[in-house]
């Protein structure tokens, strides 16, 4: 009946009757995970990108974010500060400060869709780029440029991540000693020092989770309490008395260098999100969304702050103060706003600090749970950031400085030269698996789809059309590749206005802290 019987199989063992104690125990099945912890393992060598597998435990599915929850995260972010100093911004700057902010904000949205291009192509080409899920900027950079770049942008995160927390700390503790001196009268004053204190131990639980996927309820509490802040404050903006003409000082004369170069600094610090996007990503449940979730929350911040701008130029007019808090009168819902903005506050810090947390601990090789180690390093850095804050004169003392120096490179030079390796490598990596699949065949490399499927089109359509002139515009563009070209004019104005504001920087740091902080003064003068 067989024709092919195999000689050498070894019959079926006959199953043993002896007792189940006596029978040699088997060992449990080994469940591999994904080590995601800290790993400081070097990339592949760029001739040998390949699939990785990657092992995880049946019925184990990890936690994820959704676009939902990403973009409350985002709105948390960029917190309260676009609503206070945004007002005065646009009235100094005139009509053409409207321009300006929607410039830096499409520029802002640009360069965050070309960083999460970045770390899609970047698992495409090397998958055990998720072992540095911990530190993904830095690993973008050194995937692309080597070890002394990725050295550099980890500076410049934290560095970044670390002057972002201090103006916050210092305008909630601020705001907690207005509420106490305005409702006493000027009679009681409980120094910001000591609130900038409690402001610290607050954050400091809070400070102990670990990254963004494991803060959903914090997220949402933050945006229904900043919510609840911007309907207290449009009130008190309406039930304030005007002062003046309404947009009294609002001209259309273009404003000088100085003031467009002061205001690119304000407003690269109040609207980045590049440090805390890519984590966003790596933790979302699909990671190409990341990019809706950063133009959902830019678009509902400034929408947002420029409605609460018109308002405040309407009201006061040149009239408004830096802080938009110094212009409003006293009232129970003022009091209750500035409340809810210092908690607010602690909320924010905590979110925007993930990612220079993770990527102390990934240096120190910690594990991903809540361990005594991540409690001691997260509150001494938050110590430090509070030491800080009580010698600083004000929270917008550090604006220009962070904004124009150190959050420039990251927001609008980086992004556009890792993409364009990236993506240089990427292309590589195409042809040389084309290649390698085709063998010896003849294949045509040069194939373009587009110009494949536009060409009848093209055809049948009159030229002098709109639709035929728009699709002779496409064919243009897809010829230039407009990504490539766009990431260079961003490349080129990001280096210009870094450079510029470094310059204008060192000549005027001096004037930005000649006024000491009180609690400097206090202590020289004990």
């Amino acid at each position: 009946m067989f024709f092919f019987r195999r000689s050498n199989v070894k019959p079926a063992p006959r199953p043993s009757r002896a007792p189940s104690f006596a029978l040699p125990k088997r060992r449990a099945p080994v469940l591999l995970t994904p080590s995601h912890q800290h790993d400081q393992l070097p990339f592949l060598s760029r001739s040998r990108f390949s699939a990785l597998p990657h092992f995880r435990a049946h019925g184990e599915e990890p936690e994820s974010l959704s676009l939902f929850i990403a973009i409350l995260y985002v709105v948390d972010l960029f917190g309260i500060f676009p609503f206070l100093t945004l007002p005065a911004l646009l009235v100094r700057l005139g009509y053409f400060g409207v321009l300006l902010v929607l410039s830096i904000i499409f520029l802002q949205m640009y360069t965050s869709f070309l960083l999460a291009q970045c770390w899609t192509m970047a698992e495409y080409l090397d998958p055990s780029i998720m072992q540095k899920r911990n530190y993904p900027y830095a690993a973008l950079a050194e995937l692309a440029f080597g070890p002394y770049v990725s050295l550099l942008v980890s500076v410049l995160l934290d560095l970044s991540i670390f002057a972002l927390a201090v103006p916050s700390i210092v305008m909630a503790a601020e705001n907690l000693e207005a509420v106490v001196l305005r409702m006493s009268a000027g009679h009681y004053n409980f120094s910001y020092c000591y609130w900038a204190i409690i402001v610290g131990l607050v954050i400091c639980p809070l400070m102990w989770l670990g990254s963004p996927k494991h803060m959903r309820g914090l997220a949402i509490i933050a945006v229904c309490g900043l919510i609840i802040i911007v309907a207290l404050l449009w009130y008190c903006l309406l039930d304030a008395a005007a002062i003046g003409e309404p947009f009294e000082g609002v001209s259309m004369e273009l404003p000088g260098f100085l003031a467009v170069l002061n205001s690119y600094s304000i407003l690269a610090f109040q609207f980045d999100i590049h440090p805390v996007l890519l984590t966003l990503q790596i933790d979302m449940k699909r990671k190409q969304q990341v990019s809706w979730a950063a133009l959902g929350g830019i678009a509902i911040t400034c929408s947002v702050a420029i409605v609460g701008s018109v308002l405040a130029a309407y009201k006061f007019g040149s009239m408004v103060a830096s802080n938009l808090l110094q212009s409003l009168p006293t009232s129970v819902p003022f009091y209750v706003m500035l409340i809810l903005m210092s908690l607010q506050l602690c909320f924010s810090v905590t979110v925007a600090s993930s990612a220079m947390f993770l990527q102390i601990e990934n240096y120190f090789k910690l594990p991903e749970t809540l361990t005594c180690k991540r409690v001691l390093i997260r509150s001494c850095v938050l110590a430090l950031e509070v030491l800080v804050a009580e010698f600083v004169p004000s929270f917008d003392a550090l604006m220009d400085v962070v904004g124009g120096t150190i959050t420039g490179p990251l927001v609008f030079i980086l992004p556009p030269l890792l993409y364009r390796r990236i993506r240089r490598m990427e292309l590589v990596h195409q042809r040389i698996a084309a290649e390698a699949s085709y063998g010896s065949l003849p294949l045509d490399l040069n194939y373009d789809p587009v110009e494949l499927e536009m060409e009848p089109l093209l055809v049948t359509t009159k030229p002098h059309t709109p639709r035929g002139l728009w699709l002779r515009l496409v064919r243009l563009l897809h010829r230039l590749e407009c990504d490539v070209s766009c990431t260079m004019a961003v490349l080129i104005f990001g280096l210009l206005a870094t450079f510029l504001s470094t310059y204008l920087n060192v000549f005027t740091i001096g004037d930005l802290f000649k006024n000491n902080s009180p609690c400097l003064g206090n202590l020289s003068v004990h």
